[in-house]
């Protein structure tokens, strides 16, 4: 019966999910570029960009042209007698298209209209009780000083593509700040596949030494004991790679889902484990990172738009001096038809002259904006600290675990030449099965641990990647 029990454990083994060695692959880089093809979080961070750009188109149209329409009624009385129309009643009509002009800050206006003027006036004067009159107006006025060039006209504008360039920098930093997690979990799932691979190894030992100690056992040259050893040792190398086997195919489900590839479980992960990778001198990746962390580089558009804002306050603070030129061009008739013809002229030219008083607003704003961008700089130092503490703390990591590596595989070959030193004691009845039952768990321990710190190994690599944003770009 007891032999019956030994051949089932020892051809008894069903784990399905597949092998790298039989079955397609899928290498990191190609998940990751699923990933950014179908995951909905790239084109919801892109579209941030995209609403920014659109507030600030939304924004050029102060510059089209505006139509201006108006009807009005007018009824005057002198506030003394005999100095001129015991009273007036006037309707006009007007309308007219006005423009700003973003390049220079000057604004065209052009009107027409047309009045219908009802007079009580004696016959001295020459003038009509009832006529009607029509005129049309060209202006054009032009800043000097406040607003020259179109500053404040397009101020807002301008200033919006300090939020654009903030958004832009922002989504890509979600955009790898999500990489880098989808990136751990498919090595996750290589450790998995590796740590599959050392306990089926671990297995056909295990089935290995219970055929050799059922033989033994069956020529009495071991107790029955060992017997019971070997196949304790079948069971729990199998229930080790069933329990690997549900973390594998959960992983493998979640990554399938996550990339949207249901080609993904018939894949399985290509990744060389056990590869070092070269850095740069730890003074050239802090360069790097002062240089090129888009963490920083949000801190600095901030501090500009501050900066684009304060000339802004300073602009309000200037005097409005502008220069006015406006030309008319009338006809007044008793009779409607004859006076649409306009025939006479009037033309006027001057400057606009106005100082704002105190400045108390603008002067606030100002000395706001500054205690702003002082603060600021301060965060961005603070910052840079930060990150360079944290770039070190991952530099160090990943240097002292390539001696730990090395270690690993001097591990792995003392534990395999330690196996089969007891191996041999054991063939030739000089030690317990015991002992060559614990030497392959060491054996194996050793591998995971190998499999384990050569995993760290990448984790920090991609943490660093990201740190130094050279892992989405």
């Amino acid at each position: 019966m007891k032999r019956l029990i030994s051949i089932l454990l020892l051809f008894t083994g069903l784990f399905t999910f597949p092998s790298p060695l039989h079955s397609q692959t899928i290498t990191r880089d190609e998940f990751l570029d699923r990933l950014k093809r179908t995951h909905p979080l790239f084109e919801k961070e892109n579209l941030t960009a995209q609403i920014e750009k659109k507030d600030q188109n939304s924004l050029v149209g102060t510059q089209d042209w505006n139509l201006l329409t108006s009807v009005n009624y007018s009824h005057e009385e002198p506030a003394f007698a005999g100095f001129g129309p015991e009273r007036t009643d006037a309707i006009s009509i007007s309308g007219g298209l006005e423009k700003l002009f973003w390049k220079t800050g000057g604004r065209l206006s052009t009107s027409m209209t047309f009045s219908r003027i009802d007079l009580k006036i004696g016959p001295s004067y020459g003038i009509p009780n009832l006529y009607y009159q029509d005129q049309f107006t060209l202006a054009y006025v032009h800043p000097l000083l406040q607003n020259r060039n179109g500053f404040l006209d397009r101020f807002q504008y301008e200033l919006k593509r300090f939020d654009i360039d903030f958004s832009e920098i922002q989504a890509l930093e979600n955009q790898e700040s999500f990489l880098a997690v989808s990136a751990i979990k498919f090595l996750e799932w290589v450790f998995l596949t590796e740590q599959e691979e050392i306990i089926r190894e671990r297995l056909n030992l295990s089935n290995e030494a219970l055929s050799n100690t059922n033989k033994k056992r069956d020529a009495n040259l071991v107790d029955e004991v060992d017997v019971l050893r070997a196949e304790d040792a079948v069971r729990i190398a199998k229930q080790n790679l069933v329990l690997v086997g549900s973390q594998w195919k959960g992983l493998q489900a979640e990554l399938a889902v996550l990339s949207q590839n249901d080609e993904l479980y018939n894949l399985v992960p290509e990744f060389t484990l056990y590869k070092i990778e070269a850095l740069p001198s730890q003074d050239a990746a802090i360069l790097q990172l002062k240089q090129n962390s888009r963490l920083i580089q949000t801190i600095d558009i901030r501090i500009q738009q501050l900066e684009y804002s304060r000339l802004g306050y300073k602009e309000t603070m200037k005097p409005r001096l502008s220069l006015l030129a406006q030309f008319n061009i009338k006809k007044a008739d008793k009779i409607f038809g004859d006076a649409l013809g306009v025939d006479k002229p009037d033309i006027i030219g001057g400057l606009q002259f106005g100082v704002p008083l105190g400045n108390r607003t603008a002067k606030s704003q100002i000395t706001k904006t500054d205690l702003q961008i002082a603060q600021l700089e301060k965060k961005r130092d603070e910052l840079t600290l930060d990150l360079v503490a944290a770039l070190t703390n991952l530099y160090i990591q990943i240097e002292e675990l390539k001696k730990i590596l090395t270690l690993n595989k001097e591990q792995i070959e003392s534990a395999r030449a330690k196996t089969a030193e007891e191996v041999r004691l054991y063939n030739q009845g000089r030690v317990d099965l015991a002992f060559v039952i614990q030497s392959q768990d060491g054996e194996q321990n050793a591998k995971l641990n190998y499999a384990m710190n050569a995993l760290t190994y990448h984790k920090l690599l991609i943490k660093y990647r990201a740190l130094t944003d050279a892992l989405y770009y």
